[in-house]
């Protein structure tokens, strides 16, 4: 049976996931290829890595997704292929793909093996644009290594043991889109995540900070204090506000109903964030400051 195919990349603009596509359809012109996001942050795996935890499992069960968030590509690190309960996961071995793996649940991987993708595609393809022998860049993995293993796996032509040589679990390049550090009776989380709207996804979920009890929350950034009204939705507050909230993938997020909350507090991805329940500490807007000592603890 034919397997779907995600795409996931940082390319934007300009031919290179139509080309991932075009060898995808030249190997097996039967496989659908979906594409979910090519706009993740340059070079940010942790961007990458929540893109994919939180999307994999709207393709049908089965399908392939191929993430290409690679900054180290033609370096040390390996190709991965990675079976789970219900997907196979595409991708270098920089944790871009590893929350995903945690979530769906591992069950095998390998490293790919360039040697056996020269072998493997078909080599009716190779001669259409290789000059008979199908050659692998050091800078074009995601064409070169990643759309041609996932193409021959959702064809159903390979098995995963096929593609290269076992790797354990714990050997896997770890990421993380899920923490939170308590100091002080604050919460220190990440930023994993800047959209288009300048909204700012975080690192953690509302179980882990108590969100539903707190009215306002303190957020300390290294450009200053800010202030978020804890709401469900943007139209909860004006449009010059800064809100809390949780999102769709079920993380809280900062926004400011109809502008940036990124250009708001200075946000870049992977940036420390402390969030302050505001009541907890008798502490009001625009009223007294933080206790002496404190304030070193929040940067």
């Amino acid at each position: 049976m034919k397997r779907h195919i995600g795409l996931i990349t940082d390319f934007g603009e300009g031919p290179y996931q139509g080309i991932m596509k075009a060898v995808i359809a030249s190997i097996d012109p039967d496989v659908k290829v979906i594409d979910i996001d090519h706009w993740v942050p340059s070079f940010s795996v942790t961007a990458g890595a929540y893109i994919v935890a939180n999307s994999y499992h709207w393709m049908p069960r089965g399908s392939v997704v191929v993430a290409v968030i690679d900054p180290g590509v033609g370096f040390s690190r390996a190709a991965l292929a990675v079976e789970t309960n219900n997907y196979v996961f595409i991708g270098p071995d920089n944790g871009v793909l590893y929350p995903a793996v945690v979530r769906d649940g591992f069950k095998r991987a390998v490293a790919i093996d360039y040697r056996r993708i020269e072998d493997l595609v078909p080599l009716k393809f190779r001669g259409v644009l290789h000059d008979g022998r199908w050659s692998i860049s050091h800078t074009f993995h995601g064409r070169d290594v990643f759309a041609p293993a996932a193409a021959l796996i959702a064809s159903g032509s390979v098995d995963l043991d096929d593609l290269g040589k076992p790797v354990e679990f714990e050997r896997l390049r770890k990421a993380s889109i899920d923490h939170v550090e308590h100091v002080n009776g604050y919460y220190r989380v990440n930023v994993v995540y800047i959209d288009k709207f300048g909204n700012v996804a975080l690192s953690a979920k509302p179980h882990m900070v108590q969100l539903k009890k707190w009215s306002t929350v303190g957020v300390k950034t290294h450009a200053g204090m800010y202030y978020a009204k804890v709401v469900n939705t943007f139209s909860e507050a004006p449009g010059s506000d800064l809100i809390i909230y949780v999102n769709s993938f079920g993380y809280l997020e900062l926004a400011v109903n109809r502008g940036n909350a990124a250009h708001k507090i200075g946000a870049e991805i992977d940036m420390k964030v402390t969030l302050i329940p505001m009541e907890d500490r008798g502490i009001r807007r625009g009223g007294a400051s933080l206790e002496a000592g404190e304030e070193a603890l929040l940067m």
